[in-house]
This record gives C-alpha cells, sequence and structure tokens, in this order.
C-alpha cells in the first residue's frame, strides 16, 4: 500500500496546448474501517467511537475570512459582481460566523456534534462551485474547509486496484498519483478542483466518460458525516450510497471516497490541433464542418471522444481521445480537421500528441492556470441531447451558441462541444443529468471583472442570458441539467429537479432522504438546494 499526503491569445495557447463494476468485498470493508481505528455497527451503517467528545476549542480556525474566501474561491458568479439593489458592490467574503479546518473524520464529528441541530454547516472542497454557495455560506453558518484530508490510498480487492481520497484532494494531487500506479479515472480537466466537490455534484469527463463511464460510476465506498453528527460507511447496497452521487453536500459531509481504478491502458492516446481564426464567422463555419465530423465519425465510433472548444482568445480546440479498442492511425482520423480548416483558410497552429491517459489529463492545466481575474467572474450554462443531435440541433449551436455567446465581452470564456454517451449512458444510473446525455454543450462564461464596468458586467450577464433564453426554445435539447454545469443563482430561471438529479423517481428519492437525514436542514448550501 502506498500513502500518498499532498500538504491568451490563439499563439499563447497553442504554445501551452504543446460500465465499471460497483462492488467492494466485505474484506476491504473491514480492512479500511480497521484501518480507521473504528467498528461496523453494521453494514452500511455508523461507525462506533467517532470521537464526538473531542473538544472543539482545539481546532483550527481561519480567523481572516476574506483573505480565506480569496484564496479558496476560484471564480465568483457573475450574478455576485453586478451591484446590488442600492447600486452598491456585494462583498466578496464568505458570511460564515466561523470557519474550522478539521484534520480528521473525527474532528468533523466533533465539530458538528458540538453546534445546536439548528446550526447550518458548509463543506467546502475545492472552491470551484459556480454560486459560491459553500463558501459564502450565511450569517449564522459554520464552514467546514476540508483541505487537510489530502490523504490518497492505493490497495488492492482481488483483481482490482482501489483508491481511496480524502475529501480535501484536487484532481492535480489524484491525477499525479494514479501516474504512479499505472491507473486512470475519468477526472476533470481542472487542477485545482476538488475531487468530492465535482463527485457529489454527479460530475462527468469530456475526455474520459464515453471510455470510463462519470467519476460517481466508479464509486465503491463513501465514508460521511451525517447532519447529526455521525460517522458513516456507505456502499452501493444503501440507498444512501447513490443518493450522494449527484446530492452529496445537501446529505452528509464526504470524509473520504474509494474509486475502482481503471488501468492506464484504457486510453490508447489523443490528437489534438488548435485552429486561429479571426472572425466569429469563420469560427461558426469551422463549428459547423467539425459537428458534422462529430456526427458521422465520432459518434459511430464507441472508441473515440471529440471535444470542440470555441475560445474568447480567437482559438478553436479540437481533441480528439482515443480508447484502448481504436484500430488505425489517429492522425489519419483527425486529418479531415485539418483539411476542413485549410477549406476555410484558416490556420492550425498547433499540433499535438498525447501517448498517454496521464498527459492527456494534464493537458489543459497550463491553459486553466492562465484563467485568473481579481475576481475571476464567472457564469455556467449547458445544453444536450439524450441521443446523437439532430441536424437542427447542431446548426442552433452554431448559428447561436457559437455566434452569440459573449465571447468579445468575456474573453476568458469558451463555448465547449463534447460527445458523451457510452460508459457514462450504460452505467449505473446516479442522481445526475451528465449521466443521461449523449451530446454535451457548455457556455462557460468567463472575464476579469476588476477591468469592468457595472454597466459591462451586466451586459454580459444581460448576453448570456439571451442565448440561453434561445435555447430553451429550441425542442430536443435540455438546458442547464448538470448540477457541475449549471448556473444555480440565476434569477428567474426554473430548473427542474428531475433534470438536475437524472430523472423524476430519483428526485423523489433524494427528497425523501433529505427529509430523512437532515430535518432541520443543516446542509442548506447544496447549490441546488432549493429543488430538495
Amino acid at each position: 500500500m502506498l500513502r500518498v499526503d499532498l500538504n491568451l491569445d490563439h499563439r499563447k495557447l497553442g504554445a501551452a496546448l504543446a460500465a465499471p463494476k460497483n462492488m467492494i468485498s466485505r474484506r476491504s470493508l473491514l480492512k479500511g474501517a480497521a484501518a480507521s481505528g473504528v467498528g461496523l455497527l453494521a453494514t452500511g451503517s455508523l461507525l462506533a467511537n467517532s470521537g464526538g467528545d473531542m473538544a472543539i476549542e482545539s481546532l483550527e480556525r481561519q480567523p481572516a475570512r476574506d483573505e480565506w474566501f480569496a484564496q479558496r474561491v476560484w471564480g465568483l458568479s457573475g450574478n455576485k459582481v453586478l451591484l446590488t439593489g442600492n447600486a452598491s458592490p456585494r462583498p466578496a467574503t464568505s458570511l460564515a460566523r466561523q470557519i474550522y479546518l478539521p484534520r480528521s473524520a473525527e474532528e468533523i464529528v466533533s465539530v458538528v456534534k458540538s453546534l445546536p441541530a439548528t446550526t447550518p454547516i458548509a463543506g467546502v472542497c475545492g472552491g470551484h462551485e459556480s454560486s459560491n454557495a459553500a463558501v459564502l455560506a450565511s450569517n449564522e453558518a459554520v464552514v467546514l474547509d476540508l483541505r487537510h484530508l489530502k490523504s490518497i490510498d492505493f490497495h488492492r480487492d482481488g483483481e482490482s486496484t482501489l483508491v481511496t481520497v480524502g475529501a480535501g484532494v484536487v484532481f492535480r494531487e489524484l491525477v499525479e498519483a494514479l501516474k504512479e500506479h499505472q491507473g486512470a479515472l475519468p477526472v476533470g480537466t481542472g487542477p485545482g478542483v476538488g475531487v468530492v466537490g465535482y463527485l457529489v455534484s454527479g460530475g462527468l469527463s469530456g475526455y474520459f466518460s464515453r471510455r470510463l463511464g462519470l467519476l460517481g460510476q466508479r464509486v465503491v465506498k463513501l465514508t460521511l458525516v451525517t447532519p447529526a453528527g455521525d460517522l458513516r460507511i456507505t456502499t452501493p447496497d444503501d440507498e444512501l450510497f447513490v443518493a450522494m452521487l449527484g446530492a452529496g453536500s445537501a446529505l452528509g459531509i464526504v470524509v473520504d471516497v474509494t474509486f475502482r481504478v481503471e488501468p492506464a491502458s484504457a486510453v490508447q492516446s489523443a490528437e489534438q490541433r488548435v485552429v486561429a481564426f479571426e472572425t466569429r464567422a469563420q469560427a461558426v463555419e469551422f463549428s459547423r464542418g467539425a459537428l458534422r465530423f462529430m456526427r458521422d465519425h465520432a459518434f459511430p465510433n464507441e472508441p473515440v471522444s471529440l471535444e470542440l472548444v470555441v475560445t474568447g482568445t480567437k482559438a478553436l480546440v479540437a481533441t480528439v481521445v482515443f480508447d484502448d479498442s481504436f484500430k488505425g492511425s489517429t492522425a489519419d482520423f483527425v486529418k479531415p480537421l485539418e483539411d476542413l480548416a485549410a477549406s476555410l483558410k484558416l490556420a492550425v497552429v498547433m499540433k499535438a500528441h498525447w501517448g498517454s491517459w496521464y498527459e492527456t489529463a494534464a493537458a489543459l492545466w497550463p491553459v486553466i492556470a492562465g484563467q485568473t481575474g481579481n475576481p475571476l467572474a464567472t457564469l455556467q450554462h449547458c445544453v444536450s441531447t439524450k441521443g446523437v443531435p439532430a441536424d437542427q440541433i447542431l446548426d442552433f449551436v452554431c448559428n447561436t451558441l457559437v455566434a452569440e455567446a459573449p465571447l468579445d465581452e468575456a474573453e476568458l470564456s469558451l463555448v465547449e462541444i463534447r460527445t458523451l454517451g457510452g460508459a457514462a449512458l450504460a452505467g449505473s444510473r446516479l442522481p445526475s443529468g451528465n449521466c443521461q446525455h449523449t451530446f454535451f454543450v457548455d457556455l462557460i462564461t468567463l472575464y476579469d471583472a476588476k477591468n469592468k464596468t457595472a454597466d459591462e458586467r451586466q451586459a454580459i450577464v444581460d448576453l448570456t442570458k439571451r442565448v440561453m433564453d434561445k435555447a430553451r426554445e429550441v425542442n430536443g435539447l435540455t438546458v442547464d441539467f448538470s448540477g457541475t454545469h449549471s448556473q444555480p443563482d440565476d434569477v428567474g430561471y426554473v430548473v427542474a429537479a428531475s433534470d438536475i438529479f437524472g430523472t423524476a423517481a430519483m428526485a423523489e428519492t433524494v427528497k425523501a432522504l433529505k427529509k430523512k437525514m437532515d430535518p432541520n436542514n443543516r446542509l442548506r448550501f447544496h447549490p441546488f438546494a432549493r429543488l430538495l
């Protein structure tokens, strides 16, 4: 067992870019419990000796809320950088009355049990949630910053490799650890995104989910602290286990999660081509051709995943990931995209070949590092289809999403268009709209708010809303169904619980568990808590 403890313009972009089994053996479950120094009372139930009598006065606290907020928030919701009704700016700081930094499950239990049963509690993993619900919290709330829970433990369960990941681990740390073990998981591309935060919102991987499924579909065990302060292990035969994989932050505070790891050889390689454009019309026409290529050559080809990103820095980034069953030349497969660029007299400014899962997983880290602001304002929206998109859907994506997205006004923005389906669609059902769809488009509006006037910020919000309003009028499109790629704090938008949590039945299950597990609504900072 190894334990790892881890305390642009297009030219710049080009340079920077140079269904699994869900069971775990009783032996491994007992072994994990023993390693934690606790005992199972019953399968999937409470753990004894959970440390509830620990004095919380000795726990680490964060007294400087402004400084903490600035460090922990990757981006601030674009709705929260607008002026208030009295024309004053909103304070960019946490409202919580206390911020604790626990170092163990026992310390989390101690905090939860020491507080009145009605005190709201928020858990913060990576700080990337689009509405900032947990980091902002409320005046009466307590925040648990889980950054110290950094353990990454690899172990065996029969022929399978498992990895148990602490709630403070971010994707960069997990990817580096998996590299050492020649393993692979369907990770997100953001290096600083919290693994657990992404997981409990139903997170997907545009590069890897067709082959490896959603991250939640690879979970075999979750350790959590309930709203009552009980330490609990859940496994796939527990109703709470499934609900945690899309509504987790409303039901419990995750301590760690165990994944079944796929060999790194599951991903053969990837090809990326970066095409520069000058006008939006050029971006629209390249996108039109690339999406026809996606329809005709990527969707029918299960070993292939394709993502096209249109950026505010005037680059078209086409990435094709090939899994282990792909046969043929990867360079030949993407040649039609190069020919498309040539036919439109657009330059291919960068060609890249990545020869492993690790290289593919880490490829965008330098680019994402350049997405900064003071603050970085963000708005996230998505559209999708539940099957291969019809031509009119593809045309709408090009003629409206690509053509009208505020890429010029918010120059760090992206339109991401990707294939899904495959293992994500065939795998176990989760309370997440992400596992219901085959074609997925994000509109991620990003800009440095410091460089925009109040009127310019409002105009960007209005432009984004106008595009998404048009999407809601298109038959066959599902809009804002994703817990990880939607904007929960948009004013006036009605988001259906059946979309966010996958199905109406799954939404009802989550609601019933919320009522049972958290009758006082202590964990009220789930981004879509109003649906529960």
